[in-house]
């Protein structure tokens, strides 16, 4: 890792701005090798060096401003005609032009040629520019994630008229011909629970489709297409009786559409994008698959959408641990390095544990995603379940360690100046998006039930663990087989069980399964990390994290040794790591 320029000792105030945030992540590469093969990996490289020189600089210092000067709402012009504009400062509007035009985040798996590519980039690569981007900027990801989305959607379930008419304008890297579009779902009388919805769609006499309700939380309110649940009038009631329609905000004869922009919520964190309540009145709407499958087709959205939330996430523990080293080895306290301080060290072992867990599970999923594309079943039910899985776990972990950081950089963590603030504040809408933790939790539960989504994560884990052979990693091995073992446990019995029963069990056992999946993959790198350079040093990580979740020592002994956390700097900076290390953990 490359220190920042030193400061005098006596006011040190480390920073990461100017950093690379791709070189200084050896982490991001060595994983980004297990899960694109070397072509694929030396085509994506450059981009992902050059995304890492704006994330750290030019990204950064934009997403600070944005974050500072939040848009605000134009209602009326000035002949007192309604308009409905959202005026964003310049710094947000350059960011648009980074992520959908410069970079392509929306459109490369939808366009040939995108940065290049021969083809369409895959979603390997683009989670892991995503996952760079994400460390400088969270609310943008939000409007890159919901166009890619949308397009998506068109693809598999538009008729030919609203693919014509929509995908080339969600799709395109030229910023003055780009559409973004959204999706739109919660209303006041419930977030999650989308069945008691009560906007409703009815049919003109010449077959046109217009909506009616309020939106309540509608992410992106400055989108161009929205795709929305209605309730048909006369169709049945909960979720069941909801169709999806794509909504233009302006009409294909030039007309404004039918809704209306009350105003622009001000939110804790994610302040860069806009977010409003959006009325319905008597607003256009196109059918968008079949008419009484919109929820199901919805959900089909959420869930990609919750790999993308995930990697919001873990994009934030990245870079609060980052922060966190820079600040820890540039700081002198107490007579001496702040690097050296073995419950800071400590607080340091435990980031990197869950940034290198969080970066496996979520550039695993893409590849994932990129199978199911393929055709694969059984990519499709693990992807059903693993996602859920990733949002639930790393998006309420992301609150935890940002507030870890913050408390490593002190007072200045605090002060809006530095990054730290903006971290821990939108950390905390990642675990609300797509889904509060709670709810995704009993959707992971769903999975298992309905989809047999624990035998295809089961699958997984065991095929990773397969893999690896070093004798001095059996033991860890044996833990997670173990701990796999004994969620079986809860999981066969859940349909017998009374629903209080079974849902109060949904979020520990998601929690265990996020583990022992993290912990396969972990594994897995580590014996190809030995394989190819005679390093135990991912052997040591996985260790350390099972140690941390899966096998914790009794209390009140600590969870990390002092002798553990002596290879601290070795685990940083990527030297090597004898077997002997694994030894200092038993």
């Amino acid at each position: 890792m490359t220190n920042p320029r030193p400061l005098p000792a006596q006011d040190a105030m480390p920073t990461t701005r100017g950093l690379n945030f791709y070189l200084e992540d050896p982490n991001l590469e060595f994983v980004c090798s297990t899960v694109m093969d070397a072509a694929t990996l030396a085509r994506a490289r450059p981009h992902l060096v050059e995304l890492g020189a704006v994330a750290g600089d030019e990204l950064d210092a934009l997403a600070a401003q944005a974050d500072k000067t939040p848009p605000v709402l134009r209602a009326w012009d000035e002949r007192g005609q309604r308009v409905d504009e959202i005026v964003f400062h310049p710094s947000y509007r350059e960011m648009e032009r980074l992520a959908f035009g410069r970079f392509g985040l929306a459109s490369m798996s939808h366009r040939d040629g995108v940065l290049g590519w021969p083809g369409r980039v895959p979603h390997a690569a683009k989670y892991a520019l995503s996952y760079l981007f994400a460390q400088s900027e969270f609310g943008l990801l939000c409007p890159v994630n919901m166009t890619d989305s949308t397009a998506r959607m068109l693809r598999l379930y538009g008729s030919p008229d609203l693919q014509t008419r929509y995908l080339a304008r969600l799709t395109t890297t030229d910023p003055a011909e780009l559409w973004q579009s959204t999706q739109w779902m919660t209303e006041k009388t419930g977030g999650s629970d989308i069945g008691a919805a009560t906007s409703v769609a009815r049919r003109d006499a010449d077959g046109t489709w217009r909506l009616w309700g309020d939106k309540w939380f509608c992410s992106n309110a400055n989108a161009d297409l929205a795709l929305t649940l209605a309730r048909p009038e006369g169709a049945a009631a909960g979720t069941r009786g909801l169709a999806m329609f794509l909504v233009p905000r302006v009409l294909p004869d030039g007309t404004r559409n039918g809704w209306t922009l009350n105003r622009l919520k001000d939110k804790l964190g994610s302040r860069s994008m806009a977010t409003g309540e959006v009325t319905y009145t008597g607003a256009v709407g196109y059918v968008v698959g079949e008419l009484g499958r919109g929820f199901k087709q919805m959900m089909e959205m959420v869930n990609w959408s919750r790999l993308s939330n995930a990697l919001r996430a873990a994009g934030i523990i990245r870079r609060c641990l980052l922060e966190s080293l820079v600040h820890a080895r540039g700081r002198t306290a107490f007579g001496g390095a702040l690097i050296a301080l073995p419950l800071l060290r400590a607080n340091l072992l435990d980031m990197l544990l869950d940034a290198e867990a969080g970066a496996s599970v979520v550039l695993n999923g893409a590849v994932t995603f990129d199978r199911m594309d393929a055709g694969s079943a059984e990519a499709r039910t693990l992807f059903r379940v693993m996602t859920p899985l990733a949002k639930c776990w790393l998006t309420a972990r992301a609150r935890v360690v940002a507030g870890e950081a913050m408390n490593v950089r002190g007072g200045n963590g605090y002060v809006e100046e530095w990054v730290n603030a903006r971290l821990l504040r939108d950390s905390y809408l990642g675990a609300i998006w797509e889904g509060a933790t709670n709810i995704v939790a009993l959707d992971v539960q769903r999975a298992i039930l309905k989809d047999g989504g624990f035998g295809a994560l089961a699958g997984l884990v065991n095929r990773r663990l397969d893999t690896v052979g070093e004798p001095a990693a059996k033991p860890w091995v044996d833990l997670v087989r173990t701990a796999l073992g004994d969620i079986g446990g809860p999981v066969n019995r859940w349909s017998a069980l009374a629903r209080p029963e079974r849902e109060v069990e949904a979020r520990p056992v998601a929690d265990a399964l996020y583990h022992t999946l993290a912990a396969s993959l972990l594994l897995a790198e580590g014996q190809l990390l030995y394989q190819q350079r005679d390093n135990f040093r991912k052997f040591l990580v996985a260790a350390l994290y099972i140690r941390r979740w899966l096998a914790p020592p009794a209390l009140p002994a600590p969870v990390f040794s002092p002798r553990a956390l002596a290879w601290l700097e070795a685990l940083v900076d990527w030297t090597p790591v004898p077997a002997e290390a694994l030894s200092t953990l038993q």
